[in-house]
């Protein structure tokens, strides 16, 4: 009897040791690394519209522009941990037969786990992985999101609220530009639609290019110019309407050398 349970003891220890060996075993996400490339010299081209509310003595004008933009990892680094840092260019054109201007730098790494672009000071977790429906995550840990940015003249706290999660996964698209993509996976990040705020914002990445559609619509207002404060005119009023302050941005793809 006691040489029974002894054996028993040990096929059920065998057993959850070999449970333990099989989900250990690391998933193969070369897959999903590749929503997020890191290629040298390969530029990626943007149709980018952008439209920003600015405060006047004659009321709240929407000011509109439309740019072409190119970006480009440049050169690759080691950080301390030994990680590698890719440096990238923003240039842009108001047209296609004017010359490029430089824009801004910014970096970019990709961790067994997420990936990550640093731009204007402020470092965004862009994806995380495995890419999994619904999975949700915080993309701003390394800033306070509730802090304030000037758009416009104006100060706005653009992400605060944002929750960042996969809703969808593998889908097909046809941008507004034309590019076709048999999977892509959508990255919601904001949907707030209140009597004062509103902030919609998502990306939408495919393999071997990464990001290929961006929005953000992040407006504010205090019901002060449409209905004098009276909140209860302002509510049901579009936010076309109604805003005072913010900033509306659409970047689709357009190619990639």
């Amino acid at each position: 009897m006691r040489l029974t349970i002894i054996f028993l003891l040990a096929y059920a220890l065998s057993a959850l040791a070999s449970c333990r060996e099989e989900t250990a075993v690391p998933a193969d996400l070369a897959a999903d690394y590749s929503h997020f490339p890191l290629e040298l010299n390969r530029p990626v081209y943007y149709a980018l519209d952008s439209i920003v509310l600015f405060n006047t003595v004659q009321g709240v004008v929407y000011d509109t522009s439309r740019r072409e933009v190119r970006e480009t990892l440049v050169e690759v680094s080691l950080a301390p941990d030994g990680r590698e840092v890719y440096r990238g260019e923003r240039w842009q054109r108001p047209s296609s037969n004017l010359p490029w201007t430089f824009v801004q730098t910014f970096s970019v790494y990709r961790t067994t786990t997420s990936a990550v672009r640093q731009e204007d000071n402020l470092v965004f977790t862009k994806l995380v992985f495995p890419l999994r429906q619904d999975q949700r995550w915080d993309g701003h840990t390394a800033f306070d999101a509730s802090r304030d940015i000037v758009v416009g003249g104006e100060f706005l706290d653009v992400f605060n609220g944002w929750d960042y999660r996969y809703t969808e996964v593998g889908q097909p698209i046809t941008l507004a530009t034309g590019a076709t993509f048999p999977e892509t996976v959508l990255v919601t990040q904001a949907e707030t639609d209140n009597l004062i705020d509103l902030r919609f914002a998502f990306e939408r990445y495919a393999p071997g290019i990464g990001l290929i559609e961006r929005v953000i619509d992040a407006r504010h207002t205090q019901c002060r110019v449409c209905c004098g404060g009276d909140t209860a005119a302002c509510i049901d009023l579009p936010w076309d309407q109604k805003a005072e302050k913010g900033f509306i941005l659409r970047q689709t793809f357009l190619r990639r050398d």
